[in-house]
Parts: C-alpha cells; structure tokens; sequence
C-alpha cells in the first residue's frame, strides 16, 4: 500500500525527531562497542537474544541509554487438502517492528516511557479465501496494510504498583489474554478469544489500535485491577483503508473495560502451582446493526468474559503440564454474532527429552451463533501442534487443525488445515 503524502511527511518528521533526540540525548560515545555476539564461524545464532545479533555491541549500549528495539515476523503456510467451501493454500504474514524510549533513562523522568511503531500484513486468509469459516485458521493475517501498530506514553508510579498508558493502545494487549493463547495458530484463541472481538469492533487486537486510556493497579503480588476507557467508533480504528487514521470521536461510542485477576503459585512466594485466573466486563456505547435486519441499530453492547490458566503438573521450573479454560457471554442476541463461546486445551512444555523449551499443545475453541442468524448453529475447531524452539529469537510450529461446522453451516463440510508457523525475532 502507497503512502499518502500527508503521510510520508509525517513518517519522515518522525524519524528526523527521534536522529534530533539520540544526537541531543546520548553521549558522543554511545557507539563504543560492547560485549557482543560472536562473529567468527560458527555463529552461535542459537545463543543470541536476537537474529540480527547485538550490531557488534551497538544494540546494548542504545539499551543503556534508553532506546530499544523490537522487530517480529510471523509467517503462516497453511492448506486445507479436505472440506471447506474449496480446498487450497495460503500464506500470510505481519510484520511488525516498533522503538521503545525509555525517558528516564533518556531525561530523567522516573518510570516514564515512550513507544512507537508500525506494522505490514502479508499474503491472503485462508478461513476466508478457501474454508469459509468465522475462526481464522491462519492467526497471521492482519489484511495487506501498513500502518500505526502503537503510539503511546506510559507511566508507572508506587514502585510499579499502578501502570498508565496513553495514546494509540490495543485493548487486546491489556484485557483477556493470558500466556496460554500464544501457543496456538487459529485466532480463535491465539492473543485474546476471538469471540469477543466478533461481537464488539472495539475490542482491537494487535497491530490494531484506537485512541485510549488504560490503568492498572497491583494490589499484591497475588492481586490486580486494570481499567481501560477507548475510542469505540468503527470510524476511527485503525483499518486496510486507514493506516494512519487519528480520528477522535468519542461522541460515537466508548468502549468501557474492566478486569480483575488473582495469580496463585507466582515467583515461589504463593501457594500451590502457578496459575492466573481472570474476570472481565465490558460496555461499547456506540451503535450496533441488528443482525437479522441491518436496517435497524441500537445503541450499546455489553459481555462477560473469565479466563483460566493453571499448572497441575510440574517437571522441574516452568516445565509441566498448564491446563486453561475461557468462557464468553454477550447476551445481547440481535447484535451478537456469538452470545456464548468457550475455549479450552492444555500444553505441556518439555515434553521431549532434551527439548526443555518446546511446547506441545491441544486446543478446542468453540462459538455458538446467534439465534438471529437464520441456518447457523455453531463452529468448533479443534488444533493440536508442537512448538519447536529453535533459539530464543525463532519458533517453528507444526500445525494440525480440524473444523467442524465451518460457519455454523451444515452445507460447508467439515474442513482439516495442515501446515506451520514461524516467528522470527530481529
């Protein structure tokens, strides 16, 4: 996607600010070379924290000094040979990268930061292209964009009891998450369970972003509350024909969240194995189409979510057996496209002798559509795969996945997916 020219110029300003802030900022010997990676053959790629390595010592020393870098590509190469609207292939990708100030480092402003980045989508969705169903298979594609993946400010306070952010967030970065979802390559339950994203635009997950305020308190090391308010209009999200859309109109609608959680087992000092266990409500103002008849709205939507992580066995250190479980609610059936969803699976990291850092995991995600949806009943998928970790900055998954009732519609047989993901950190 081509730039406009509005756009470039502030891409261009942007980047002349941050040469004008490392010039102004750091010492004239920020580039001293320090302990680095190995150059000579063999590499030692394995051991490195990234795949571009420390650029022979530079990439600490700007750390040091208050700036840091992140970069991540994560490709999926997908095929359903069986069921689905039409059998195929497809691949798709995000790239996202983005710089992270931190200004007490840089200024001296305690606790304070800055972070801004940006994002491309690569290739085609194979749910959508082939198989026909609502759970993506292909959790990778975010649509062929480019644009804003953060722009924020962040502050934490009381020896990092409270945590604040500014500015272009993602809601899914925040509420309804847990490390469990990262393991899996179906969106349905990669990130956040994409039920409650079906149901409300607002709920953005990354790279996308909205205009918002978000907080946090942790009450114990057991214990925390977290509050977001964000831009809910569909017209100021970050979308294929807006990358760079910083529209604020919150007379539209606002997206209200609020979660809660309890840690069990966390840093040795709790009880039990490690767990988390969440609970979260929300409530978006703005308008919503009635399903069975898009000639009519009606302001407001509201649901519940609660979300479970558990070990209940344990090899030795965070290896063993975790086993989670989410359940969706939004009752609201003439704007809901899933009053109910639930997911639930299991993984165990360690699996294999001598594989200490590969996961192993089996997942159900599955949504029950609205009774205002003539001839559609609900969709389940059913996902296992195996994480091998290649090194600290790389990831290869192996992926098997099954569809059952692909768009809640007995005339889409049921579809089998096959194929990999890969992460790639620079």
């Amino acid at each position: 996607m081509k730039l406009a020219s509005a756009q470039k110029v502030f891409v261009c300003v942007v980047s002349c600010c941050w040469m004008l802030l490392a010039c102004h900022c750091f010492p004239t010997n920020f580039l001293r070379i320090a302990k680095a990676e190995t150059g000579h053959w063999p590499l030692g790629w394995e051991k490195w924290d990234k795949a571009t390595g420390d650029w022979g010592g530079v990439r600490t020393n700007l750390k040091q000094e208050g700036v840091e870098f992140f970069s991540n590509l994560v490709s999926d190469f997908l095929a359903n040979p069986v069921g689905g609207l039409s059998q195929g292939r497809a691949y798709s990708g995000a790239f996202i990268s983005s710089i992270e100030l931190n200004l007490e480092r840089i200024a001296g402003w305690k606790g304070a930061k800055f972070g801004f980045g940006f994002s491309q989508g690569l290739g085609q969705d194979l749910s959508a292209e082939t198989i026909g169903n609502k759970f993506d298979v292909n959790q990778a594609f975010i649509g062929k964009i480019f644009g804003l993946s953060q722009l924020k400010f962040s502050q934490t306070l009381w020896d990092e009891a409270v945590d604040i952010e500014v500015g272009r967030l993602t809601v899914g970065k925040s509420f309804a998450g847990t490390e469990a979802f990262h393991y899996y390559v179906n969106n349905g339950a990669n990130g956040t369970p994409s039920q409650i994203g079906a149901n409300i635009h607002s709920f953005t997950t990354d790279p996308f972003n909205q205009w918002g305020l978000y907080g946090r308190y942790l009450m114990s090391p057991f214990l925390y509350v977290s509050g977001g308010l964000y831009n809910a209009s569909a017209d100021a999200l970050i979308n294929a024909d807006r990358g760079f859309n910083f529209r604020f109109n919150p007379e539209d609608g606002i997206l209200y969240i609020g979660q809660g959680g309890l840690f069990v087992g966390k840093d040795k000092i709790g009880w039990g194995l490690p767990g988390r266990y969440h609970l979260g409500g929300y409530y978006d103002s703005s308008d919503y189409t009635f399903l069975a008849d898009p000639a009519l709205k009606k302001a407001g939507n509201w649901g519940l979510y609660a979300i479970a992580d558990q070990m209940v066995y344990r090899e030795s250190g965070d290896q063993g057996l975790m086993v989670w479980g989410v359940v969706t609610f939004a009752p609201e059936q003439r704007v809901n496209t899933f009053p109910w969803g639930g997911n639930a699976g299991l993984y165990y990291r360690g699996l294999f002798p001598d594989r200490d850092e590969d996961v192993t995991a089996l997942g159900v995600i599955w949504g029950l559509f609205s009774e205002d949806l003539a001839g559609q009943s609900y969709e389940m998928v059913v996902e296992v795969n195996h994480r091998f970790q290649l090194a600290p900055w790389a990831y290869w998954t192996a992926d098997l996945q099954y569809v059952i009732n692909p768009d809640g519609r007995r005339n889409i047989s049921n579809a089998v997916v096959a194929g990999f993901e890969l992460s790639i950190d620079f």
